[in-house]
């Protein structure tokens, strides 16, 4: 029985299917748009210019947004019949004072006409987008000012993210205090933010574009610790949502929300542009990407199309010794991208996206520090993989006092994990009850030495082993709302979400080669069990901001949800040593359903900063356990939820902007993962409260050529009252402080721009977090303290850029996490040595 490879060089196949599929997608987009489609006349009424604004909007799909304080009650002049909407705005604010500053893809923000100017975008990518000091953000589902939203966020702009080869969420997170990643095995891991981090569902929900991606539930029931890592190329902004997001986002938003946001396809303008990148990793080997883009005008104004294609390589940099294998831990990723957009009518748009990714690691990725630096002595190597295709399409349609958006995608995923067994086989080769097992004793009975020694052979004959897990997920998921157009005075927005996912895992006990340390082909199979869930959920929500008074707006929100589980397990060759044959093929159901509340209250103080109060909730669903040897009343395990409240304020004024905020969470029924007696399973129950207080600061200044910002969090996340059973952390007790979590992080950034020179230079880091609740635990140990410096210079002339960047500066040994369990011991993953990357790119 030969599996299929959990890690291949990446072949050439890729670009023969997706250019197919490409063809096949722009030949239908371009007969539809054959069919051509009349420019939309606009006519606005003479009156207040207020509501001109808001019919403007409505009758091109633009999206103006404006103060309305700052439009008070001004008057517009009629416009009768034009086909030329920017002409009808600059008419209608002609001798107001005021002006429009276009920026991207439709969006239009109205300022006084003394502002200084600042330079126009010409990419017609959909917002959001950033220009110089201004950003646009869609984080409720509407564009607003970055410094108008009521709500604590934090972004990465394309720039920041080409500027420092920011190319996965671990870099990303550097760049982002208050996001937490780290490892839960190889190629995989955990989002936490504001110190929610738990087994069971994410609590992290991660957005691309305007799809939700989830993880397999694997074998622990624990989708949270496969959160996709989808390499940030041609990204237009990354926003981070801090807090609970269970209105307009749903599950698995309890600690915050996560929004990758690609480029638009730009309608109005032809480009492509190609780059080359050549890696040297200290330590280590090299290693290299290249990418391209291409973005054809078919139809000026109707049809485009956005086609991206990458190949990136990681040079690895441990050794294993006792293999004689030298820089593992090599990271290959390449994808394609394809999108398309389709505007019949000013008012209406469709976007399409298919992504194709495929990720290898050709090892563990972890390291033992007893050992030396990047040094390991595992008896086996484990390659892992990650396969991801996602498609969507999404339609914009503005009409008459409101904005419909409309949401379909495909997600499949297929991750080959490996995990060394053999240190958990071995730790049973004085187990009583596997001796019985292999003797067909029954419990209770005693095992004599001659059926010891034959258990003790037995075990050793299986030495080294690896756990062989493919995961295979599918979903499908929609969701559709109707929002009120931008500038309206009284914000709203409906909308409904369906979700649909399956997922199955193999779990093979497989011997691998004493020599090499590779599994075994064909499968030499110790024991195998097999494991399918399924998940759906529906949702309505709604959510509205009306001013109460002049510069008081009040926030309610509110979504219904419920959700199914379902679940079934097999054991086609029993584990006899660790027992796996005690798992029967029951299926077990679990289904519930609830509400989401959230109320704000934002006051405007004139001149001065924007202060808000939020009080929001959070949940993520239940689910099943599919684990040998539980009682009935252990297959489920139910929703937790919690409760935020939040006091936050922000300002910005020109050159520099600031924010902070306070929070206080209480969790309830909080989810970890519980250890079996023998260690070789886990399972979720709701075990605890959780009381989590915080802060967060961040600010940022312009000055002359030369930008500064700096970012910090701080977060306390402990246990509310003892946990009843020992759990993979041990045995927590109240004010246990949860595991794997820093306290403070923090970020001092600083760049200048000199003529077509850019210089910057970024110090990140946070302190030391417990990999256990308290030293009552065998595998208690110290997360230590990071600390990463990264520089980065690049010049540009024409069409021409040159860049280079030095991450982890002083090659510093930057923990990410360190992971003890009766899977090994001292498993240290952490930042990449000193890596020296130069990049060229050209554009057209």
């Amino acid at each position: 029985m030969a599996p299929p490879p959990a890690f291949r060089r990446p072949g050439p196949r890729i670009a023969h299917w997706g250019a197919a599929l490409a063809v096949g997608w722009l030949g239908c987009g371009a007969a539809l748009a054959q069919r051509g489609v009349p420019a939309r006349a606009v006519t606005v009424p003479a009156g207040r210019l207020d509501a001109g604004l808001r019919r403007l909007a409505a009758a091109t799909g633009w999206q103006i947004l404006f103060d309305p304080a700052l439009v008070g009650d001004r008057r517009t002049r009629a416009i009768v019949s034009t086909t030329d909407p920017a002409g009808a705005l600059a008419r209608m604010l002609a001798g107001s004072g005021l002006k429009a500053r276009r920026l991207a893809g439709g969006v239009f923000i109205i300022v006084t006409a003394a502002s200084p100017r600042r330079p126009a975008s010409t990419s017609a990518t959909p917002p959001p987008v950033a220009v110089e000091d201004e950003i646009v953000v869609t984080a409720l589902k509407r564009a607003t000012p970055l410094d108008d939203t009521e709500l604590s966020i934090a972004t990465l702009s394309a720039a920041t993210i080409e500027a420092r080869n920011v190319t996965d969420l671990r870099a990303a997170a550097r760049l982002l205090p208050g996001l937490a990643a780290f490892n839960t095995s190889a190629l995989q891991q955990r989002l936490a933010v504001r110190g929610v981090s738990a087994t069971g569902e994410a609590t992290v929900g991660v957005y691309y574009g305007e799809s939700p991606i989830a993880g397999p539930s694997g074998t622990g029931a624990d989708p949270g610790a496969s959160a996709p890592d989808i390499d940030l190329v041609d990204i237009e902004r990354i926003e981070l949502l801090k807090g609970p997001q269970g209105t307009l986002y749903g599950a698995s938003s309890m600690g915050g929300t996560l929004r990758i946001l690609p480029h638009g396809v730009d309608l109005d303008r032809s480009g492509a542009w190609v780059e080359a990148r050549g890696d040297l990793v200290a330590h280590g080997g090299a290693g290299g990407a290249l990418v391209a883009m291409a973005n054809p005008v078919l139809v000026p104004d109707r049809l485009a199309a956005r086609l991206v294609a990458y190949r990136r390589t990681l040079g690895g940099y441990i050794d294993n010794d006792r293999l004689d294998a030298t820089d593992r831990g090599q990271l290959q990723r390449e994808g394609v991208r394809i999108q398309v957009a389709w505007r019949p009518d000013q008012a209406v748009r469709l976007d399409t996206l298919y992504l194709h990714q495929r990720t290898g690691l050709d090892d563990g990725g972890f390291w033992d520090p007893a050992l030396g630096r990047y040094r390991v002595a595992q008896p086996t190597l484990t390659p892992n993989s990650d396969r991801l295709d996602l498609a969507s399409a999404t339609l914009h349609a503005t009409l008459d006092g409101a904005v419909v958006t409309a949401t379909g995608s495909y997600l499949r995923r297929r991750i080959v994990r490996q995990i060394d067994y053999t240190e958990v086989l071995a730790r049973q080769r004085d187990s009583v009850a596997g001796c019985l097992r292999l003797a067909g004793l029954p419990t209770g009975a005693a095992c004599d030495a001659a059926a010891r020694t034959a258990y003790q052979a037995y075990v050793d004959a299986r030495l080294p082993a690896i756990l062989y897990q493919p995961n295979r997920l599918t979903g499908i998921s929609g969701e559709v709302r109707v929002a009120a157009p931008a500038g309206a005075a009284f914000a709203w927005t409906l909308g409904a979400f369906v979700e649909d996912r399956r997922d199955a895992v193999d779990s093979y006990a497989a011997r691998a080669g004493a020599d090499d340390g590779r599994l075994v082909h064909p499968l030499d199979i110790i024991g195998l069990r097999t494991i399918a869930t399924g998940f759906d959920q529906q949702a309505v929500f709604a959510e509205a901001t009306h001013a109460v008074v002049p510069r008081l707006s009040a926030t309610a929100g509110l979504r219904l949800y419920r959700y199914r589980r379902q679940g079934s397990g097999t054991v086609p060759v029993p584990n006899i040593i660790t027992g796996s044959a005690m798992a029967g093929g029951d299926r077990y159901t679990g289904s519930a359903g609830g509400s989401n509340l959230k109320g704000e209250l934002a006051y405007r103080v004139p001149g001065g900063p924007l202060v808000y109060a939020l009080v929001s909730e959070g949940f993520r669903p239940g689910g099943i356990n599919v684990t040998p040897g539980l009682a009935a009343d252990e297959r489920t395990f139910g929703a937790d939820h919690l409760w935020n409240y939040e006091l936050g304020a922000k300002a910005g004024r020109g050159r520099w902007s600031i924010e902070a905020a306070a929070y206080r969470i209480d969790w309830r029924a909080a989810t970890f993962a519980v250890t079996s007696a023998n260690g070789a399973f886990v399972y979720n129950v709701n075990l605890s409260n959780v009381a989590i207080r915080g802060g967060e600061v961040r600010g940022s200044m312009v000055a002359g050529p030369f930008r500064l910002a700096a970012a910090a969090s701080f977060t306390d996340a402990r246990l509310g009252e003892d946990t009843l059973l020992g759990t993979t952390e041990g045995m927590g007790r109240r004010g246990d402080r949860l595991p794997n979590l820093p306290q403070w992080a923090y970020l001092v950034s600083g760049e200048a721009r000199l003529g077509p020179w850019t210089l910057g230079a970024d110090v990140s880091g946070n302190d030391a977090a417990p990999t256990g609740f308290n030293a009552g635990n065998a595998y208690y140990r110290h997360t230590g303290a990071r600390i990463e410096v990264a520089a980065h210079a690049g010049w540009q002339a024409g069409r021409w850029r040159l860049d280079a960047n030095v991450d982890n500066l002083f090659d510093a040994i930057a923990p990410v996490r360190l992971q003890s369990s009766a899977f090994g011991e001292r498993q240290l993953y952490s930042a990449r040595p000193r890596t020296l990357s130069l990049r060229a790119r050209t554009d057209w």
